[in-house]
């Protein structure tokens, strides 16, 4: 089994540093660049997340066409990519937190409130089928869900805690502002990588599996 910091993995990693270096170096020397903003749709850690994202789908796909299990995730995922292309649970948040939440709680913002409401929704809906499947599933399975469980929740940490302060933050523009950016988006994009290298561990995994089979059988 590969670590995080082998060969295949590093590449992932050092993308997102030479993103958060480029980044900050960016902002001290020319200000707000789009190019390099964590915070903007389509920018360069933007689509770089993108592209992970659409890697972990690839993933999770090909897992379960030997372990049907798998498909949920292959929709948790898909619906992620789709949400971050089009700023759709921002968009939610922002239209609950106006006209739906009442008001702010501690340090979460109506809007930030307004997303975690229907993040919950969506996640209700997608915790329904896990569950089915979960049930459902072999030990090994059940134990590669609770695995991947954990690295979705360290992954709102990103979205929704440190999105939380960063909104806070960034009522007043600067270099604080830029940092808790690279914070969230950046922290999201290394917990996709994590989902990435231990997808891998399973597809490795599975080919080893089919190869030893098909030794035994000879």
């Amino acid at each position: 089994m590969d670590t995080l910091l082998s060969t295949k993995n590093r590449y992932y990693v050092a993308g997102l540093l030479a993103l958060c270096i480029l980044s900050v170096t960016s902002f001290t020397y020319a200000g707000n660049m789009f190019l390099f903003d964590f915070d903007k749709e389509y920018s360069l850690p933007s689509l770089y997340h993108y592209a992970l994202l659409l890697i972990c789908c690839f993933g999770f796909y090909w897992l379960m066409q030997s372990e049907r299990a798998y498909d949920v995730w292959f929709y948790a995922f898909a619906y992620l990519l789709l949400d971050d292309m089009t700023t759709l649970h921002e968009t939610a948040g922002w239209l609950l937190g106006k006209y739906v939440i009442p008001t702010e709680l501690w340090f979460f913002s109506k809007r930030a409130l307004g997303e975690i409401t229907y993040l919950s929704v969506i996640g209700g809906l997608l915790g329904c089928l896990l569950v089915k499947r979960f049930f459902a599933a072999t030990a090994a399975v059940k134990k590669q869900f609770i695995i991947f469980s954990c690295l979705i929740m360290l992954f709102g940490v990103f979205s929704v805690l440190v999105d939380s302060i960063h909104e806070k933050v960034c009522v007043t523009p600067g270099l604080l502002c830029m940092l808790t950016g690279v914070l969230e988006d950046g922290g999201e994009i290394f917990v996709t990588i994590l989902i990435i290298h231990h997808i891998r561990q399973l597809l490795t995994s599975q080919v080893e599996t089919v190869s030893e089979r098909s030794s035994l059988g000879m």
